[in-house]
């Protein structure tokens, strides 16, 4: 008897509560539901929390979270867009439409989101951080150093701030510069493995390819199964062609990060130096449909299609690469093409 008194009495409670209650209750299971990780129960609660207020825009900015972590960023932008005209201030809808745009490849979108968000927050090191990290994924290296040097003065000492400075200065070529900041940030944070998977790259360009494997090792002895360090452990595996080694790193970074475009251009380049050009080129399409900027990746396609005996294709691959300034495009188009 009990138990249905108190079935009767929640049935009536249920019944009193106001639109507003039942929207902010589904809104607030959406959010555990969120913090789960079970984004499809997630997005059906924001869903009722919606019909209960059309222009709840905290419920479509973490809709469209939920969206994104399920690997759906142009129907999460479609969110934050809506998020975005009820509140046009909504400084999280916006970093978050930033993100999505990002993860799309429309990085002048995200910029433009990053400008909205400085006028809305002034002196932001995060902002100027994340600005600096979306026009490095512009090539506009100058302009990002000045956007890391923004938040470096606001936020001084911050190790991931100076690596991504030396980061730019490696794309420059400025490897003096580059290993300068890298021991400046390692003074700060003696075991940051950023830092040494920089320090492996750097090497590896000097053409030292045992240090290069020694720094990226100690990288992984701070973040074992990182599926970064592992491709660029593959990769310098590939430069030493130890092949087999190599491609067991690259494919456990795959599994881990399925969508890690370089590791699919490495991937290639295991094929390519097998001469197994075809499927090497299969991983080199893979690798672009990532929308990341992936450097000599049209080289190593220009090779392929070279080696095949293809040469006009090879040279149009080169071209796309002397476009985005990379060394080897460079050369093999001189050599080959003019």
């Amino acid at each position: 008897m009990r138990t249905i008194s108190f079935i009767i009495i929640l049935i009536c409670c249920v019944g009193c509560e106001s639109s507003e209650e039942r929207r902010d209750r589904f809104f607030n299971l959406g959010n555990i539901a969120l913090n789960e990780g079970d984004f499809d129960q997630a997005v059906a609660l924001y869903n009722q929390s919606l019909k209960e207020d059309p222009k709840f825009a905290a419920a479509l900015n973490n809709r469209g979270v939920a969206k994104i972590e399920s690997d759906h960023p142009y129907e999460a932008i479609l969110d934050y867009n809506q998020a975005i005209q009820i509140d046009t201030e909504y400084i999280d809808a916006l970093f978050n439409r930033a993100y999505a745009y990002e993860e799309i490849g429309q990085y002048k979108n995200a910029l433009e989101d990053v400008v909205t968000i400085q006028g809305l927050v002034q002196d932001s090191a995060f902002v100027y951080f994340y600005q600096g990290l979306v026009q490095s994924k512009m090539m506009n290296y100058e302009e990002a150093l000045k956007s890391f040097e923004r938040a470096d003065l606001l936020n001084p000492l911050n190790p991931e701030t100076i690596i991504n400075q030396a980061t730019i200065y490696y794309f420059l070529k400025d490897y003096s510069q580059s290993i300068q900041l890298v021991e400046k940030a390692l003074e700060l944070s003696p075991e940051d493995a950023n830092a040494y998977s920089l320090l492996s790259l750097i090497s590896l360009e000097q053409g030292n390819q045992l240090n290069a494997l020694a720094h990226i090792n100690r990288a992984l002895d701070a973040n074992p199964g990182e599926p970064y360090f592992l491709n660029n452990r593959g990769f310098i595996y590939l430069q030493m062609d130890s092949l087999e080694t190599a491609l067991m790193d690259i494919n456990r970074s795959i599994v881990i990060n399925p969508g890690n475009g370089w590791a699919y251009r490495n991937k290639g380049i295991y094929f390519l130096k097998k001469g197994e050009y075809d499927q090497a080129l299969n991983l080199f399409d893979r690798a672009i449909t990532s929308n990341e900027f992936i450097d000599e990746l049209y080289a190593y396609i220009g090779e392929a299609h070279f080696l095949k005996g293809n040469k006009d294709v090879a040279c149009e691959s080169w071209k796309k690469g002397v476009e985005n300034k990379e060394k080897s495009s460079i050369s093999f188009y001189q050599s080959n093409c003019d």
